[in-house]
C-alpha cells in the first residue's frame, strides 16, 4: 500500500517537473491593441485594383467603337429630350412628371370596405 508522504512525494515531484516544463516553454508574444498593418490600407489598393480591371475589360469587351457608342448615346439622350418635351406639352411638370401617388381615385375602396361586400 501507499502511504501518505509518498504520495506527497509523486505530487511534489509532479509539481516540480510541471513547473521546469513551463519555465522552458517559449510563450509567443500577444500584442493587445490595434493591427500593425492596416486594413484600411488595404482595402483601398484592391478597390482601386478592381476598379481598373473594371474599365480594362470595359475597353476590351465593348461592342462599339467609340463612334458608335457616342451615336447610340446621343440617340438615347434624344429619345429621353423628346418624351420631356411631349410630357411637358400634355400638362405634366417639366421635370417632376405625372404624380403617381397624387390622391386616390373615386373608385378606390379600402380592403375593409371589400370584405364588408362580400
Amino acid at each position: 500500500m501507499i502511504s501518505t508522504k509518498d504520495l506527497r512525494d509523486m505530487f511534489d515531484e509532479a509539481t516540480k517537473k510541471a513547473s521546469d516544463a513551463l519555465g522552458d516553454a517559449k510563450i509567443p508574444s500577444v500584442s493587445i491593441g490595434r493591427d500593425p498593418t492596416p486594413g484600411f490600407l488595404y482595402f483601398s489598393i484592391g478597390l482601386l485594383f478592381g476598379a481598373l480591371a473594371g474599365v480594362a475589360i470595359a475597353f476590351l469587351m465593348t461592342p462599339f467603337t467609340g463612334e458608335q457608342a457616342r451615336n447610340k448615346l446621343s440617340e438615347q439622350v434624344e429619345k429621353v429630350r423628346k418624351a420631356r418635351e411631349e410630357a411637358e406639352t400634355n400638362g405634366f411638370g417639366a421635370t417632376t412628371g405625372p404624380t403617381v401617388y397624387s390622391s386616390p381615385s373615386s373608385s378606390y375602396s379600402s380592403p375593409a370596405a371589400n370584405l364588408e361586400r362580400s
